[in-house]
């Protein structure tokens, strides 16, 4: 099963320069708040609000583990899925109750 299309894919790039200086201040301010450096650069231009960090530092420190490590299970997630797709092997049999766990979770986090 294919990526459903988003309705407005990001296929503009604006590519800036930074110092090394400037580069890490932004990582650790991402991981702080337990996002990408991408994504927090993103909200970072986009937000209309001056201070993001105020904004999505109300997340408790539990919420940033769990997204941090669901983020982590998607990347390997993904990492199996694109294997089973080169090589034409079936799903395994133990990999489907892990995949009903992650649409639950997903289930209860959409709402």
């Amino acid at each position: 099963m294919a990526r459903p299309k988003t309705p407005e894919p990001r296929s503009e790039q604006l590519n800036i320069s930074l110092t090394r200086a400037e580069l890490d201040s932004i990582k650790k301010r991402a991981e702080s708040v337990g996002m990408r450096p991408v994504h927090f650069g993103r909200l970072l231009l986009l937000q209309k609000s001056k201070n993001v960090e105020s904004s999505t530092s109300e997340k408790s420190s539990l919420e940033k583990l769990i997204f941090v490590q669901l983020s982590r299970l998607g990347n390997n997630l993904n990492q199996m899925v694109r294997h089973l797709h080169a090589t034409g092997d079936p799903l395994p049999a133990d990999a489907e109750p892990l995949l009903k766990d992650i649409r639950q979770i997903l289930t209860r986090a959409a709402k």
